[in-house]
Order: structure tokens, then C-alpha cells, then sequence
């Protein structure tokens, strides 16, 4: 059954004609909004966006740069933030991120909004992020503003205001004027919403601790691994491992190496490469895991896609326990381990899935995912466009494992870390629920 609207040439808003804009699931949800006499985005904050110049980048000793990738529903994923120079954060005081300011993707993925807290200052970003900076006294708590744009009264202003052919945009003075209620009653959201902000710092506390620990254990957290200018290596090493790059020899990487290298054990010797294939089913829904779908804190979000519409590299069926670590670019740390409810999902075939066998689960996690692990599965990878290694080459990848009593300290602290997390999942999503329950009961 066709679904339309029909729209007096005299309600055209704009002088849009696209017919999406004037759709009835738009036009309900705007209906309702308005009943409840919202505000316009700029009666109560200022709004701008990033930089506009390209980004100067630095590997060391630069400031967070924030990008769209980095913002999603109530979190940031730092692995896609590189660093600019200190030079050009000072030339752009505008655009430098303050505690309290929300920040909306408004290119790719339009609509997710996250606050700014301590943790990730000081940064600054690009021009494909709106920077809402509310004013001091216009009692709006952000956190509410964060959740108001990713609830559906939010998501669907950001989207239908946006433009654009080949790639959509959302513009700052169209996010001048998306409309949201205010009030005490809206402000209690965002009590809730920074319970799970809380809740996300705790889990990432764990984390970190979890990870000292192994780093601790394996006696890489007092290994030099300072820049050198200038080292040396033999051509019998260079005949020996078949390469002739300069960064392969990279003394960090050498020591690195040499102390993982001990047990004598590498990844195949306790983890199994599984491969269940996946078969779609036409008309039958199933949850996909792709490498987007990683998140920066190793865990997993999904997409319902129907089996007609499966992605030729939706191939490995993973189950509960497994571990799945991108084999493409690994130097970003997307690394996970399924969940009980994630069982039988679907993921895509840049990723090994692993079956640890001889290490617990959370250890393998932990190790995949400490940085100079990613940098030397990084000196593996192959290809300029779509850097990837090759699953024999990860399997061969030396590893170490923990004593008894410290795996058990190591996989206690991930296990809180990711109750943390799912505690802070049902915080935001009992924030949507409240903020629907208030507009919708009005």
C-alpha cells in the first residue's frame, strides 16, 4: 500500500521539494514535537563548526582532532582521531573542544551527538562536526541536548534538514533551527544520560587497569620503546625475514618481538582460525558485524540486514566466546569479543574469528588490542589502499601468557569493564525512554 502525503504549494518550507521531506512519518513526528512548544537550537546556545583548513597533522605531541567518525550515540571512538599540530590548535581557539560542548556529525553518518568531558581534552575538529556550545545561563543541561538529537524527535530534524546529492550535509543554520523542548523535566534526562557517561568512564577505567596488568605481567611496561633516529640491522636479518623496509627493523619492535617471542608460542598455538560460512536466506533478517561496526573500547554494534541485501563480505558466522580482530588497517585496535546475545551474528571476512582454545577469551582480547601488538601486526600488513595481514601471518604472531593468578585479576577487571558498559547502554536507552514518555504524554 503507497504511502503519501499531499502538501499546498503554501506549506512548502524553504522551497523544498524533495517528497521525503514532506513525509508522513516526518510530519507526525513533527506535529507532536511541536504541541509541546520546542525552541529553536539557537535561543539557547551558539553553534559553529570545526576547522576549516586542513588538518596539520604530527604523530607525536599534537592535540586530539575530532572528526565525524569519532562521535556516536552518546560515545566517542578515539581510534579514528588523529593528532594536529599545537600551532594550529592555538590559530583556532573557536573550534577547540570545551567540557560541556555537543558535538553533531553532520556528514556520513548524520545525527550523532556525544558531550565533551575532561577525558578526551584537550582536542579540536574538523568542519564535519556541529559544535553546540550552550550558554552558562540558559539552565540547558547538554547531556539532555546529546540525547534529545539521537532520540527519533532528534534524528529525524538532523536528517531531513540535510542536502546534498552525492554525499548529504547538515548545515549549521539548519542546525540553528531544529527544534527541541526545554525545561526542568527534560534536564532529568540528562541527569540519567551522565549516570552512563559515568558508567562509560568506569568501564574504561577497568580497561585501562585490566590492561596495565597484562603489560605489566608480559614485561612490556618497561621496555624502551622511545623513537630512534638512527639503528642498524644486519643483511643476514634482512635475507632471513624477506624484508628490506627500514620500519621492520625498528629496535621497539626488535625488543618487542624478542619478549613475546619467550613462551615460544604464537596466536595459533592457543586460538583456532574458525570458519563457519554464512549462507543468506532471502526475506530472513540477519545481525551483521562489520569492521565499522567495531567500536573503539572493543565492543560490537549490529545491523539488521535482509538476506537479499547481504554484503558479498558478510561470510563467518561467529558464536559466544569468539574473538574477532580486523584484519584490515589492525593498527586501529578493532578487536572483540562476542557476547552471549551476539551469538550466531554474522561478520564480515576482514576479520579472523578466533576460538581461543589454550588462553581465556578476555586475555586474548587484551592482548590483540594492546597497542604495539597492533603496530607489529601492522608491519605485516600488505597493500597501500586497504593495509591488511593475511590470517597465516596473524596466526604466526608470538604471544604470551600471564600467570594464573593474574589472568584471573586480568579477566575480572573485563568483565566488570563490560558490565560497566551494558549498564551504560540501558541508561541511555531508559533516557530515549523517558524523553518519548514525556513528549508523547503531554
Amino acid at each position: 500500500m503507497a504511502v503519501w502525503s499531499i502538501v499546498n504549494l503554501s506549506e512548502l518550507v524553504d522551497l523544498r521539494l524533495d517528497p521525503e521531506y514532506y513525509s508522513p512519518n516526518y510530519l507526525e513526528i513533527e506535529e507532536t514535537l511541536k504541541a509541546i512548544n520546542p525552541v529553536a537550537v539557537e535561543e539557547f546556545a551558539y553553534v559553529t563548526d570545526g576547522i576549516h583548513t586542513s588538518p596539520d597533522w604530527v604523530e607525536e605531541g599534537g592535540i586530539l582532532y575530532l572528526s565525524a567518525k569519532c562521535v556516536k550515540d552518546n560515545y566517542f571512538v578515539l581510534s579514528d582521531a588523529g593528532q594536529i599540530s599545537q600551532n594550529q590548535n592555538r590559530l583556532n581557539p573557536r573550534t577547540q573542544a570545551r567540557v560541556g560542548d555537543v558535538l553533531l556529525t553532520t556528514v556520513g553518518t548524520i545525527g550523532n551527538a556525544a558531550v565533551v568531558h575532561e577525558n578526551i581534552l584537550p582536542a579540536n575538529m574538523d568542519r564535519h562536526l556541529g559544535i553546540i556550545r550552550i550558554s552558562e545561563n540558559s539552565n540547558v543541561d547538554p547531556y539532555y541536548v546529546a540525547t534529545f538529537f539521537n532520540s527519533k524527535f532528534g534524528y529525524f530534524q538532523s536528517l531531513r534538514e540535510s542536502t546534498g546529492n552525492v554525499q548529504l550535509n547538515l548545515f549549521i543554520e539548519k542546525i540553528k533551527k531544529i527544534l527541541i523542548p526545554i525545561g526542568d523535566r527534560f534536564n532529568e534526562i540528562g541527569t540519567l544520560t551522565r549516570k552512563a557517561y559515568d558508567k562509560r568512564c568506569e568501564a574504561e577505567a577497568l580497561y585501562a587497569e585490566a590492561e596495565a596488568l597484562l603489560l605489566y605481567e608480559l614485561g612490556l611496561d618497561n621496555l624502551d620503546l622511545s623513537t630512534q633516529k638512527s639503528y642498524v640491522a644486519n643483511f643476514s636479518e634482512t635475507v632471513e625475514s624477506h624484508r628490506f623496509d627500514a620500519e621492520y627493523f625498528k629496535p621497539k619492535y626488535r625488543k618487542t618481538i624478542q619478549a613475546i617471542s619467550q613462551s615460544r608460542l604464537c596466536i595459533k598455538d592457543v586460538a583456532q582460525l574458525t570458519k563457519r560460512r554464512f549462507v543468506p536466506q532471502k526475506s530472513q533478517i540477519f545481525n551483521y558485524i562489520e569492521i565499522g561496526s567495531l567500536s573503539g573500547n572493543g565492543h560490537v554494534e549490529i545491523e539488521p540486514i535482509m538476506g537479499e541485501y547481504a554484503p558479498s563480505r558478510a561470510q563467518w558466522i561467529v558464536r559466544q566466546g569468539d574473538v574477532i580482530t580486523s584484519t584490515v588497517r589492525p593498527i586501529r585496535r578493532l578487536t572483540a569479543l562476542i557476547e552471549p546475545k551476539q551469538d550466531s551474528y554474522v561478520c564480515s571476512s576482514g576479520f579472523a574469528v578466533l576460538k581461543p582454545i589454550k588462553i581465556p577469551a578476555e586475555i586474548l582480547l587484551i592482548y590483540l588490542r594492546l597497542p604495539i601488538i597492533c603496530e607489529i601486526l601492522d608491519l605485516y600488513t600488505t597493500a597501500s589502499m586497504y593495509p591488511s595481514i593475511s590470517t597465516n601471518e596473524l596466526l604466526k604472531i608470538p604471544i604470551i601468557l600471564p600467570k594464573i593468578e593474574v589472568k584471573k585479576e586480568i579477566i575480572e577487571r573485563v568483565i566488570a569493564s563490560r558490565q560497566a558498559s551494558e549498564d551504560a547502554e540501558k541508561l541511555l536507552d531508559k533516557a530515549k525512554q523517558k524523553l518519548e514518555q514525556i513528549i508523547l504524554g503531554s
